[in-house]
């Protein structure tokens, strides 16, 4: 796939919104990311597609417990941002939306990386929003599954 940007008008019935801008400059190393993505190493994206994000994650030493594993709280924080930009490739430019929902099973500890974490669109309606995110280990097993939900909005 590589990196990805998407400008067809017939994806998901949404077309260039300034969403997928976003993901285009993302993916592209264009955007400039806020502090906190610094702040808790979470890095961008690789590549996207409507419906489809995916993003290679290089494991930061310092979020390991002391038994050498990633903290388990830090699933959540990796799977809300993935599950957010997956949400983002089907957005149109007037709906905004807010995590309402975030669950994990976790499947094997993650101690080494670069992780992959692939975040797809499982529904969308009038009002919500659901995604999935796995977490791949580098030996290509998953290591958990998020579900993470946000509730729409339109700006007016």
């Amino acid at each position: 796939m590589g990196t990805t940007s998407h400008s067809g008008a017939s994806d998901a019935g949404v077309g260039d919104t300034h969403w997928r801008q976003r993901l285009t400059d993302l993916t592209g190393g264009k955007a400039l990311l806020p502090p906190v993505v610094h702040r808790l190493s979470l890095g961008a994206l690789a590549e996207w597609e409507p419906g489809f994000v995916r993003k290679k994650w290089p494991l930061d030493p310092e979020l390991l417990n002391p038994e050498g594993f990633l903290f388990g709280g830090y699933y959540g924080v990796l799977a809300d941002q993935v599950g957010t930009f997956g949400a983002m490739t089907v957005l149109s430019n007037d709906e905004m939306m807010r995590t309402t929902s975030l669950e994990l099973d976790y499947f094997r500890p993650i101690g080494d990386g670069p992780l992959i974490l692939e975040g797809r669109v499982s529904n969308k309606s009038s009002s919500l929003l659901h995604t999935e995110v796995d977490f791949i280990l580098p030996d290509s097993r998953k290591a958990a599954r998020a579900r993470v939900v946000f509730a729409l909005r339109r700006l007016s």
